[in-house]
């Protein structure tokens, strides 16, 4: 999994505290730091898919193992539902990433204007744009894992590593 966390247990036993900004703003400005956030976790999600994607590719396109009929390389591209797991992967990155690409807009939008059917839509998509990217990265690195068959598991494929990197995004951010 993650080798570092950004996460750590901090005292404040005769600490002092400051008010930064006005009173009773703190939790818009906590939910400003979330949203990015989410869309940030979200993004790390579809970042870890198509790493799986890449590398469940590559080893498809590479990997001999039984003939189909009308096969050419004898791949194990040529087999159908290898061939529509990898095809899944790519169409789940690609939505996810419109998504995420959508959701952007829409906050880049809602700042630059102050317009408030944009601000209104980056607040439906931004939960939107982390749940489904990072659920789409389990999905995807569970599924490259399935195309490397038994080996997916081996540590000297790589595969796995995607699927333990890519697991604690679902639970970031809300």
């Amino acid at each position: 999994g993650l080798h570092g966390s950004p996460t750590c247990v901090m005292q404040y036993d005769g600490a002092t505290g400051w008010l930064v900004g006005p009173e009773h703003d703190g939790m818009a400005a906590m939910f400003t730091m979330m949203n990015n956030a989410r869309l940030g976790v979200g993004c790390q999600g579809i970042g870890a898919a198509e790493g799986a994607y890449q590398h469940a590719l590559a080893f498809a396109l590479e990997r001999k193992q039984g003939k189909t009929a009308g096969a050419e390389t004898g791949t194990i591209i040529e087999h159908a539902d290898v061939r529509r797991m990898v095809m899944t992967m790519k169409a789940e990155i690609f939505t996810a990433r419109a998504i995420a690409l959508a959701c952007a807009v829409a906050i880049d939008m809602g700042n630059a204007s102050d317009d408030a059917e944009w601000k209104s839509r980056a607040a439906l998509l931004t939960p939107i744009a982390k749940a489904f990217g990072t659920d789409i990265g389990n999905e995807v690195s569970q599924m490259g894992l399935q195309v490397h068959g038994g080996m997916g598991v081996i540590e000297e494929t790589g595969a796995a590593q995607y699927a333990r990197d890519v697991r604690v995004t679902a639970i970031y951010e809300g």
